[in-house]
């Protein structure tokens, strides 16, 4: 049966149309590599392309902010390893000096050179650079941290923080207030020897350790507390489970009362001071702590149990800050493959659904050529059908 030629010719064209488009979008699909090129394409799809680009950069700025954190926690793990060294040898030359009875006030005084010169060491890595900032000044990060002068605390009281991601943050940049802290205390009131009297009748220091608080009386009317050394021994005997107390001498030659909590990441808070020691205590910092036996070397005056006890705290906190650190750099390294990995999967997602497969196109491609070569022989086929009979 012969097809009548408006039918042939009706059904060429609707074919002709649909194959063409057909082989159009398979070249484009094989020159361009891609299956979702524009919105109007497919916007379901292209909605999950634009919802994958914002996971993938915000896993890439993540992974950035990894990147900086571990460059900058490893280099702070460095520096405080070299100022736990560095009060370690002083600690080990102030041992010497306590420890021998043959040297003279002026080989004493001698040995403050040392103590000078690691001071001025630590200083140099508490106020220490990365860049343009400064790995203890928090996130002020240009400011200086530490007065060369005083060696008080200058800069930011917050950390400096990174998202490294969706859910947690790190410290790349701390403060050195509480990296070179100290829960050593030294009463503002000094006296000519460990053992003259309180001139006041009675007097309590009442204080907090942890979540305990303690009341400690001591006066001219308290037995066995009518002076610094008596008091220490009081503290000892029945705080000592909380507490370190000590007579120690004070660069100037008159004694003060030292406190320490025995527990090395606890604080003491003042609550409330009566009576001779209502003046308070002063809270010195790791630098500081040094430079005050440094000053007593100057002196002449020989090390006591406190400076040992002062300067093998200062190492045992700056070691307790450095694992910290140290743990907080372990969860940063450990972020690295897990976030290589959803890199790998996220990207995977998008290339699935926004690029062509080219085998499978390129198969596509050669089977609409085949067809609309098909269509062009059925019609040369047909009885002297031409275009021309439609115009």
């Amino acid at each position: 049966m012969k097809v009548p030629d408006n039918l042939l010719f009706s059904l060429f064209i609707e074919q002709d149309a649909r194959i063409k488009k057909g082989l159009l979008e398979k070249t484009l699909d094989v020159s361009t590599g891609r299956r979702v090129r524009a919105l109007s394409d497919e916007p379901t799809a292209t909605y999950n392309v634009i919802e994958l680009k914002k996971e993938i950069a915000q896993l890439s700025q993540h992974s950035q902010n990894r990147l900086f954190a571990d460059t900058n926690l490893t280099y702070v793990d460095f520096t405080l390893g070299k100022v736990w060294d560095t009060l370690k040898g002083l600690y080990a030359t102030t041992l010497r000096a306590k420890n021998s009875a043959t040297l003279t006030p002026d080989q004493v005084s001698a040995l403050a050179e040392q103590f000078d010169k690691g001071l001025g060491h630590i200083l140099d890595m508490a106020n220490d650079k990365l860049g343009q900032n400064y790995i203890f000044g928090g996130s002020s990060l240009t400011v200086k941290p530490f007065d060369p002068n005083t060696l008080d605390y200058t800069a930011s009281s917050q950390d400096f923080e990174v998202w490294v991601s969706e859910n947690s943050k790190v410290s790349v940049f701390l403060r050195g207030d509480k990296v070179f802290g100290s829960n050593l205390y030294i009463s503002k009131v000094s006296f000519a020897s460990p053992t003259t009297s309180f001139t006041t009748t009675l007097g309590a220091i009442t204080l907090q350790v942890g979540s305990n608080t303690y009341t400690i009386n001591y006066g001219t009317s308290t037995s066995d507390r009518r002076n610094i050394q008596e008091l220490a021994q009081y503290i000892n005997d029945h705080f000592g489970d909380k507490l370190h107390a000590f007579v120690s001498q004070n660069p100037d030659g008159s004694y003060s009362l030292a406190l320490a909590t025995v527990e090395l990441s606890a604080n003491v808070q003042f609550i409330g001071i009566t009576g001779e020691l209502s003046t308070g205590f002063e809270n010195p910092n790791i630098l500081q702590a040094v430079k005050r036996v440094k000053e007593k070397l100057q002196g002449g005056f020989y090390p006591d149990d406190f400076d040992l006890f002062s300067l093998n705290r200062a190492g045992d906190l700056i070691s307790l800050r450095r694992s910290e650190v140290g743990s907080v750099l372990s969860t940063v390294k450990n972020l690295q493959p897990t976030q290589e990995n959803l890199d790998v999967v996220l990207k995977k997602q998008k290339s699935d659904i926004e690029d062509a497969d080219l085998s499978e196109s390129i198969m596509e491609y050669t089977r609409y050529r085949i067809a609309y070569e098909a269509l062009m022989r059925m019609v040369a086929d047909q009885k002297d059908l031409t275009i021309l009979k439609y115009i």
